[in-house]
């Protein structure tokens, strides 16, 4: 069957996809929190908590599916790239890919807002590479290289399902999800002499655990009134996320051997997230959303001691979406989606007692492939950080490529 065979070609796209260069900073704490999941949502600013929609499979509020129309197979990878500069005069630059997700959905019950949705997406995402050049003195010993290579992350895989309220037209819904990683911090010395031996140190976190998401949207304030302006809906979702079991594996690594330093599993606590947000349309076009997330990383900790490099996360985003009103026989532009939109991001991270800040824009668009199934882009610039403070500027972009598919599945058939 045709969606059978792009359902295995969507999952060895999850295999094989590397992870991107994603941020110098993504060394503290789990690294990079993603917000975002989808070509469409990075294209409007990331989030659209209080955004269902009929032809697209959002994973930040379970709620939004109560839409469907459609069995829906989502997936999509994104290429990133960053010019990380220490100060005025030297820059460097970074890129590579990254799997930002696979989703299905499939309806119910239209009546009762009843649809079933399941995937993989990442939670956080550690990819850096840092080289020191040093010097030493001692003949001996002479120049030498540190290098710290940090990589994997954290993920999970969930499934829930949406309700809608009798008579009151509230939207609500919740997933299991099952968070899952494999964290790796490396450093290595490589010295310039050949009679001195490399040496790497690497730690690896695995940690693993149950948590769930939960959901609401609410009814439509704008019903039954006449103007340009109408589905004005507020939404929130809370990932709730209890301690996780982590193994920890610590090794050192020379040109002559390999050895354990230690093993030992350790409890590892993930602050809750909280997203809220409003949505109107305009026109019957114009979507216009505004979005706030809380994220108290202060609270991280692992084997019970807290990072002094993490504070709470805080962020707020703006979209837009432009969506033609659907007409038989339309013409392909007339089926062309338009998105942009604007962040600000407190990140969880203080380095040397200075905040880490990120301003963003957004752009991207959806084009038909048939009625019912797209190609998605989003684009997303970023100015990330700062050189005061003996600290690092990241000036970043991504590029997300993203396949929403449709069928109907599960019809029953008239005998």
């Amino acid at each position: 069957m045709k969606l059978i065979t792009v359902i295995i070609i969507s999952l060895i796209t999850l295999i094989q996809t590397a992870n991107a260069q994603e941020s110098i900073y993504s060394r503290f704490g789990l690294g990079d929190v993603q917000s975002s999941y989808s070509a469409r949502r990075l294209g409007m600013g990331q989030m659209g908590t209080s955004v269902a929609d009929e032809d697209f499979i959002g994973t930040l509020n379970p709620a939004g599916w109560n839409k469907l129309k459609m069995t829906r197979i989502e997936f999509g990878v994104a290429f990133s790239g960053s010019f990380v500069s220490a100060d005025n005069f030297e820059n460097r630059y970074y890129a590579g890919t990254q799997f930002t997700g696979f989703t299905m959905a499939f309806p119910v019950s239209s009546v009762y807002g009843i649809g079933i949705a399941m995937g993989i997406v990442p939670v956080t995402n550690v990819n850096y590479t840092v080289t020191d050049h040093q010097s030493s003195a001692n003949p001996n010993i002479g120049d030498y290289d540190i290098s710290y290579v940090g990589s994997g992350g954290l993920s999970k895989v969930f499934i829930g399902s949406s309700y809608k309220l009798p008579l009151l037209d509230i939207n609500i819904g919740a997933t299991l999800d099952y968070y899952f990683g494999n964290l790796n911090y490396a450093s290595t010395i490589t010295f310039a002499n050949a009679d001195n031996l490399t040496a790497t140190y690497q730690t690896t976190y695995q940690p693993k655990g149950i948590g769930t998401t939960l959901g609401f949207i609410s009814p439509d304030f704008l019903a039954g009134t006449s103007s340009a302006f109408s589905d004005f809906r507020i939404g929130a979702s809370a990932n709730i996320i209890p301690k996780m079991n982590t193994d920890t594996l610590q090794t050192s690594t020379s040109t002559l051997r390999t050895d354990t330093v230690t093993t030992a599993p350790v409890n590892m606590k993930i602050p809750y997230r909280l997203n809220a947000g409003m949505s109107v349309l305009i026109s019957k076009k114009y979507l216009v959303t505004i979005d706030v997330a809380y994220q108290p990383w202060s609270y991280y900790s692992l084997n019970n001691i807290k990072s002094n490099n993490m504070r709470d996360l805080f962020l707020i985003s703006a979209g837009t979406e432009y969506r033609p009103v659907r007409e038989l026989g339309g013409t392909f532009w007339n089926q062309v989606i338009l998105r942009g939109g604007v962040s600000y991001e407190q990140t969880q991270y203080i380095i040397n007692n200075t905040g880490i800040n990120q301003v963003s824009v957004f752009g991207g668009f959806s084009v038909p492939l048939s009625y019912a199934n797209t190609i998605d882009v989003g684009i997303q610039y970023s100015t990330k950080g700062t050189t005061d403070a003996m600290l690092l500027k990241e000036s970043g972009f991504k590029f997300a490529f993203g396949l929403s598919l449709g069928d109907i599945w599960f019809l029953r058939e008239e005998k």
